[in-house]
C-alpha cells in the first residue's frame, strides 16, 4: 500500500503495533506471560503517540489500533485530536471466536470485540475486505469500500510447471493447509476424507503449517512445521493441492478468503468451503472447487490428485483472477485514489 499512496503524492509514517519478530511468536503456543508484557507495553506506547502525534492529515487503522482494550486510542485521534480516520477490516472482528479460550471473561475484556463499532461510526471512510463485511459496515457508516485483501502478483508466483498441472518435485503429493494455530481445528472438516483416500490407497503427504505445537488431527500423520514470515511464501508455493475448510457459524462468515487468494497466485489448487469473502471471486470448477459436505472434500481432492488437466484448469484460471483483480498492482492505485478522494471531501467540507 505504501508505494502506491507516496506514487499519489502522500507521506506515510508506519506505527505497527507488534514487531515482526514478535508476530512470528504470537502466532505459536506458549509464552504466555511474555506475549502479556509484551502487549501491556505496546499498550502504554501506543497511548502516548496518539497523545503526541502531530503534522498528520489523517490516520489509518488497520483492524484496531491496539489489540487489547477499548478503541481508547482511536478516540484520542478522532474526539480529542480531530484527525480523519480511515479505518480498513478484513474479519468479522465482533465476532472474536472467544469459546475456545480457557479464560473467557478476561479474553473478552482485553480483547473488546464489539469497540470496531465505534472505530467504523467515527471513520471517514471504512475499507471492508468483503461484500459481507461491507454490509455490515454500512449499517453505521455509508462510506464504505470493498478493498480486498491481496499479495503482489509479482512476488507471488507460480513454481515452474504449476499453470500445466505439474506436481511439485517432490516424490508424493504435498496436500496442505498454512494458518494460525486458532484456526488449525477447521482441519477436523477434511479428516474423513482424507482418512478414506489413504486408506483406498492415495499417496499423499499432509503439511500443515502454523498450527500449534500440540496439535493433533485425531491421529493422523502430518508434516507439521511453525509458520515463519519469511517461509510463507515458498510454504504455499510447494503444496501441490490446498485446502481451505471453514465452518459456517457467523464468526467464520467474516472471513475474506485470503488463504484462497495466496493458493491461486502461486498456482496452486484449492478446494474451499463456501462461506465467507470466497463467495465473492471463488467459481466452482473454474478457479476451485467448491465442498459443501464430506463427500465433497473427498470427491475434490480424488479428482485433483488424478487429473492434471484439472489442476492445469484451475491453476490457471485462478491466477488469471489474481493478476487482473486481486493483486496489490491492482488494487493499490485504486485504494490511493479512495483515501485521496475521501480526504479532499472531508478537508473541502470544513
Amino acid at each position: 500500500m505504501f508505494p502506491y499512496l507516496e506514487a499519489a503524492g502522500w507521506s506515510v509514517q508506519f506505527e505497527p503495533f507488534v514487531d515482526e519478530g514478535f508476530f512470528s511468536r504470537f502466532y505459536s503456543g506458549g509464552n504466555r506471560w511474555e506475549k502479556a508484557t509484551y502487549l501491556a507495553s505496546r499498550s502504554l506506547s501506543r497511548l502516548a503517540l496518539a497523545l503526541r502525534v502531530a503534522d498528520v492529515d489523517a490516520v489509518f487503522v488497520q483492524r484496531e489500533a491496539s489489540l487489547i482494550g477499548p478503541p481508547y486510542v482511536e478516540g484520542i485521534l478522532s474526539a480529542v485530536r480531530g484527525l480523519p480516520l480511515i479505518f480498513d477490516f478484513d474479519d468479522a472482528i465482533w465476532h472474536y471466536d472467544l469459546r475456545r479460550s480457557k479464560h473467557q471473561l478476561a479474553a473478552r475484556l482485553l480483547k473488546r470485540p464489539s469497540k470496531c463499532w465505534y472505530t467504523m461510526r467515527k471513520a471517514a471512510l471504512v475499507l471492508a475486505g468483503s461484500s459481507f463485511l461491507a454490509e455490515r459496515a454500512r449499517e453505521v457508516n455509508p462510506s464504505v469500500e470493498v478493498v480486498p485483501t491481496v499479495v503482489s502478483s509479482a512476488t507471488w508466483t507460480p513454481l515452474p510447471g504449476r499453470l500445466q498441472g505439474e506436481l511439485g518435485g517432490h516424490r508424493i503429493p504435498r496436500i496442505g493447509w498454512v494458518g494460525s494455530h486458532s484456526t488449525a481445528h477447521q482441519l477436523e472438516l477434511v479428516l474423513p476424507a482424507l482418512r478414506r483416500l489413504r486408506n483406498q490407497g492415495h499417496r499423499f503427504e499432509l503439511h500443515v503449517v502454523g498450527a500449534d505445537r500440540s496439535f493433533d488431527l485425531d491421529g493422523f500423520a502430518l508434516h507439521a512445521r511453525s509458520w515463519r514470515l519469511e517461509d510463507e511464501l515458498r510454504e504455499f508455493q510447494e503444496l501441490d493441492i490446498g485446502l481451505a475448510p471453514m465452518r459456517g457459524a457467523p464468526v467464520y462468515q467474516g472471513k475474506c478468503g485470503f488463504k484462497q487468494l495466496q493458493y491461486m497466485s502461486v498456482g496452486v489448487p484449492c478446494v474451499s468451503s463456501w462461506v465467507g469473502g470466497a463467495r465473492d471471486f471463488v467459481i466452482d470448477g473454474e478457479n476451485a472447487l467448491v465442498a459443501l459436505d464430506e463427500q465433497d472434500w473427498y470427491t475434490h481432492i480424488k479428482k485433483l490428485l488424478e487429473s492434471r488437466e484439472l489442476r492445469a484448469r484451475l491453476a490457471s484460471t485462478g491466477r488469471r483472477l489474481i493478476e487482473s483483480r486481486y493483486c496489490s498492482e491492482r488494487q493499490g492505485p485504486r485504494l490511493a485514489q479512495l483515501i485521496d478522494n475521501t480526504l479532499r471531501q472531508n478537508h473541502a467540507s470544513r
